[in-house]
């Protein structure tokens, strides 16, 4: 009986993978299995929404900059002279303060008109993007721990299958050799006329208990490999959505290395003390600020008048004014993020549409539950998409 129920489990393998597949482990029959299945895709899909609307705000101010760039190059004449006069003006006197013998600055013009304009933000920004690191060493950590557990249940699986065929192979051996020593047996005693019936009832008896032993211990294999499946599927349900927090996380931790122009948290809190310490030693050159206030003003004036939406950063960066080949590296660097949060939100957009697509094949497979899926697909406005 054992052997034809295993027999079965191979035949609905296929739809069992499809289930496996949607996020469910388990009998989808259980109210508690269904439950736990609509809250993972929901909390899935909230997660990549919140995801893709925080970097669709971000990716509208890139554009802003990137828009800016070509007004800004667009600027010709007595404007692109005076404009280009106050610049060169500005990185004049920034020029002056660094010639005063002070130690050189450890971060460059870029980084720390970069760290002006987030000030406010970074120490925040320094604690999270550690936070982040940490979160990302301890998430790699489970996946390793998980891929360990997956290929576990595997192995298992596949030694309790090969067990079953060394079983069945001595099964057959072992059947072949008794009905040769029963043959041998019954040849022998009508040769001789000797009594063999003990031999030959020992023989039987013998191959019985075998049998029996063979019956035993296949069923016991096909058990572990039901209970190494069902393990095997709960591990891969969590490590699927360990792998969704795993790519965000890593996503948001090489983001903020391209936006801060740093390699680690540790470089970005050194850059940002270095920071602070040149920003300390500015505050005492007050008279020389309130000269540089003139020019920066007529910049922000400037690119104002020909409709710059962020003007105020620009005088952070008064090189890119006058250097095409700073202008270049700007347009560049916002391409890059640009390029980035537009992968991010596509990479959440599919996600969210492959949850929404589970909900919707599991609605299509079990029409009993359609009540159910339609009360989480109302929330995404995915009740009259087709099922």
């Amino acid at each position: 009986m054992g052997l034809f129920s295993w027999f079965k489990e191979k035949k609905k393998k296929p739809k069992k993978e499809s289930i496996r597949q949607a996020g469910i482990a388990g009998n989808v029959e259980d109210a508690g299995v269904r439950q736990a299945f609509y809250k993972e895709c929901e909390e899935l899909i909230e997660e990549a929404v919140f995801q893709s609307e925080q970097a669709k705000n971000e990716y509208g101010m890139v554009t802003t900059y990137l828009a800016d760039i070509q007004k800004i190059e667009g600027i010709t004449g007595a404007a692109r002279a005076e404009l280009e006069a106050s610049a060169k003006s500005l990185i004049a006197l920034e020029s002056e303060k660094e010639r005063q013998g002070k130690p050189e600055p450890g971060i460059s013009e870029a980084q720390k008109s970069f760290f002006s304009l987030h000030e406010e933000e970074m120490p925040e920004t320094i604690c999270w993007l550690r936070g982040e690191e940490e979160h990302q060493r301890v998430i790699e950590g489970k996946l390793k721990y998980l891929a360990g557990e997956k290929a576990a249940y595997a192995m298992e699986q596949e030694e309790c299958l090969n067990r079953n065929e060394f079983l069945k192979k001595m099964m057959v051996g072992i059947s072949v050799g008794v009905v040769l020593f029963l043959v041998v047996f019954l040849y022998v005693s009508k040769q001789t006329g000797k009594d063999l019936r003990i031999p030959f009832l020992l023989t039987v008896i013998a191959a019985l208990v075998f049998a029996m032993y063979v019956v035993v211990t296949t069923r016991k294999n096909i058990y572990n490999m039901k209970v190494a499946e069902i393990k095997r599927n709960k591990v891969i349900t969590i490590e699927n959505r360990i792998k969704l927090r795993y790519v965000n996380c890593t996503w948001g931790i090489e983001y903020a290395y391209e936006k801060y122009h740093a390699s680690s948290s540790i470089q970005l809190e050194t850059m940002w003390k270095e920071y602070l310490r040149i920003r300390a030693e500015e505050e005492q050159q007050r008279r020389s600020e309130r000269q540089k206030e003139v020019y920066r003003s007529s910049i922000i004036r400037e690119l104002k008048r020909f409709g710059v939406a962020d003007a105020g950063i620009w005088v952070m960066q008064p090189q890119a004014l006058v250097d095409k080949n700073d202008m270049v590296e700007v347009r560049h660097s916002l391409n890059v993020r640009r390029q980035k949060l537009r992968e991010h939100i596509d990479y959440n957009l599919k996600q969210k549409e492959n949850n929404e697509a589970a909900l919707l094949r599991f609605a299509g497979e079990y029409p009993e539950y359609k009540a159910e899926v339609n009360g989480m697909l109302g929330r995404y406005g995915l009740l009259h998409r087709p099922q």
